[in-house]
């Protein structure tokens, strides 16, 4: 009797522990939930629609809602506020609000923007720049630092040689060269793609060396630093997305359909090129220099953007762990 009061006294117990315990039991074995944010609605987004469509945040332990914010000012609070845990968005004004304290981490990058230095029929060389009127988004954007360090390479003065005047977005700049209101200006080929245009191709901007770094994913450095379980999952998933859109053409021509809600296979052949094969690297570690070439730009109108230290800022330890044990390898065998 005694031990079947002890029985029973020890199978009370668990019943009451059980009955307090079921949140924390079902947090521990489901699995960890997060949003992700990105603020544009490009080709380069390619891993986050493929990992979301194939299931391969699931395969590696996630529940992950892909969230749209229409840019970076609406994105970055959201993220410094906790309620997006990732975000993939535009770097300089990252960098602004690290300037002014914010505790945030840069730990990959979608690729270098793939520019073209496109000009008017009639400019067929280089050379023939000389004088001439180039358009870019505004003085300040990633755009003019990138076409500043391209004509520095093509041994221009960007001061004296050329007249560098603010002509709005890509497509309105592609427009102003239709018109002649300009004679040269940085864009994609996917811009030229939606319209009937005829130019010359002089540069291919990456080619000659100038990487604009333009997007990257960035947490928190309390996120990083906390969850390092939870990133690593996130990226080996990132990672797998690359990897499965570069393989399976087919697959990712049709998440590209379906997000970027596009039926043409002309138009969906070019992201695929433009994107999937160019830009978007097989390891996409965010280069140090392109991030501190970046800040010495931004810091000519904000002084303050040269006190950020650059190793608290840049982790690209994530990724380079997937490199290191050779799961990106795997991935392309």
């Amino acid at each position: 009797m005694r031990l079947f009061n002890a029985s029973l006294r020890l199978c009370c117990y668990t019943i009451l522990l059980l009955a307090f315990s079921g949140e924390f039991v079902y947090s521990a074995s489901a699995p960890p939930s997060i949003r992700v944010a990105y603020t544009s609605i490009t080709g380069n987004r390619i891993p986050f629609w493929i990992a979301q469509e194939t299931g391969l945040f699931e395969k590696h332990g996630l529940r992950v809602a892909l969230i749209y914010m229409r840019n970076v000012p609406v994105g970055l609070p959201a993220l410094m506020g906790g309620d997006v845990q990732i975000l993939a968005g535009g770097v300089s004004l990252v960098l602004h609000a690290v300037a002014k304290g914010a505790k945030l981490t840069v730990f990959g990058t979608f690729g270098s923007t793939p520019y073209i230095l496109f000009s008017r029929p009639e400019i067929k060389e280089v050379l023939q720049l000389k004088g001439e009127i180039i358009g870019v988004g505004r003085i300040g954007s990633p755009d003019y630092y990138s076409l500043r360090r391209l004509l520095q390479r093509l041994k221009f003065s960007p001061d004296k040689d050329v007249k560098i005047v603010a002509t709005g977005p890509s497509l309105d700049r592609l427009i102003a060269l239709g018109q002649g209101r300009i004679q040269a200006t940085l864009g994609t080929e996917t811009t030229l793609s939606s319209i009937s245009l005829k130019v010359n191709r002089l540069v291919d901007v990456t080619k000659a060396g100038v990487e604009d770094h333009g997007s990257a994913l960035i947490t928190t450095q309390d996120f990083a630093r906390t969850q390092t379980d939870v990133m690593d999952r996130f990226v080996r998933a990132f990672l797998e997305g690359i990897s499965l859109a570069r393989k399976n053409k087919e697959l990712a021509k049709r998440v590209y359909a379906k997000n970027l809600r596009v039926s043409d296979d002309a138009t969906l052949e070019l992201n695929y090129q433009a994107y999937v094969l160019r830009q978007v690297p097989k390891e996409p570690i965010f280069p140090r220099f392109a991030l501190e070439e970046l800040m010495s730009d931004l810091a000519e109108e904000n002084p303050s953007i040269k006190e950020i230290n650059v190793g608290e800022l840049l982790n690209n330890s994530f990724i380079q762990r997937q490199i290191d044990n050779g799961f990106v390898d795997q991935l392309y065998r």
